[in-house]
């Protein structure tokens, strides 16, 4: 069926990401029949949830039609907004600290947003995958972060503020690998679904599973509903969707791109967890309220904060 796509990965990935959406909303759509005298508040929280992820899912498959420049824009926003979540969320006062992050953060948004990174003789340092741009950027953000005080000629508190700042800065340098996914050569788009498949599969499936055969806890501090009948659920899922996707990275076999995709589910799942440990030990809900349903930025994107970082280092180190 044509439905005017012209890029390959997108076009090849749609109809599968659209029947998906329809078996989600099919599922919802049973369990609010079935549960609803019992489930009311779940249930119209799930349905929000559904009703913001939807839109957001095809802006995000909008933007990888149109290249890096329309992608590296969205994931780019969604990660300054992320950034300064998090620095609002810890209450982080140090305005020099923040304007650090914020500046090396947007050059390196900017620079990865250009489609011909390779072509730049300039940048030819960096590599044609531009690893050498994320690097430095890594240097100047730390670099500069602990410069602040320095120039600042003060010691008071500031193991925590470094730390904190530090820790902030680094959760969106991961998110930005996002964009550099799309610098892979010919599976740069593909990579970018593969990582945002597999991260849907995942949560949603743990979910599923969770909530049907969902027994015996996870990880019950960290997070209370993640239960071990989840995870498995939610990494065999992913798998098996990996093992469907190999089209998307094609030098590899489907056995492989299902390894890859269960090694990302579990990593996904970790920075699922990484987030949650930041959010109870700063007694924080959710990072904020402006996706409804889903919370912040951060709670929407904190599988995907690992899983960026994790699948494009392992195809540039595999020389896919």
């Amino acid at each position: 069926m044509d439905i005017g796509i012209e890029t390959e990965a997108v076009a090849l990935a749609a109809p599968y990401v659209l029947g998906f959406m329809g078996f989600m909303y099919g599922l919802l759509l049973v369990f609010a029949i079935l549960r609803w005298n019992q489930s009311q508040d779940a249930i119209r929280n799930l349905w929000t949830r559904s009703l913001v992820a939807t839109p957001l899912l095809f802006f995000l498959f909008t933007s990888l039609e149109f290249g890096v420049a329309t992608w590296g824009l969205l994931v780019g926003v969604f990660a300054l907004a992320a950034h300064r979540e998090y620095c609002t969320a810890i209450q982080l006062k140090d305005k020099g600290m923040q304007m650090v992050g914020m500046v090396v953060l947007l050059a390196l948004i900017m620079l990865a947003m250009n489609p011909n990174l390779s072509e730049i003789e300039a940048l030819s340092w960096a590599g044609p995958q531009g690893a050498g741009l994320l690097g430095i950027a890594l240097f100047l953000g730390a670099f500069g972060t602990w410069a602040v005080p320095i120039v600042q000629d003060r010691s008071e508190n500031v193991t925590s503020d470094v730390g904190r700042a530090l820790i902030g800065f680094l959760l969106i340098w991961f998110f930005i690998h996002g964009i550099f996914l799309m610098h892979l050569g010919p599976i740069g788009v593909g990579a970018c679904i593969f990582a945002i498949v597999n991260v849907s599969i995942t949560d949603s499936f743990a979910l599923i599973f969770g909530r049907i055969f969902g027994k015996h806890k996870f990880r019950p501090i960290l997070s209370p509903k993640k239960t071990w009948e989840g995870v498995f659920g939610g990494v065999m899922m992913a798998g098996i969707a990996g093992y469907v996707a190999q089209p998307l990275l094609d030098p590899l076999t489907a056995v492989e791109t299902a390894g890859l995709a269960v090694m990302m589910a579990i990593i996904g799942t970790m920075g699922d967890l990484m987030l949650s440990a930041l959010k109870r030990d700063l007694e924080l809900k959710d990072w904020s309220q402006m996706l409804p349903g889903h919370g912040g930025i951060l709670d929407r994107v904190d599988s995907f904060i690992l899983v960026a970082p994790a699948l494009y280092w392992t195809l540039v180190l595999l020389g896919v």
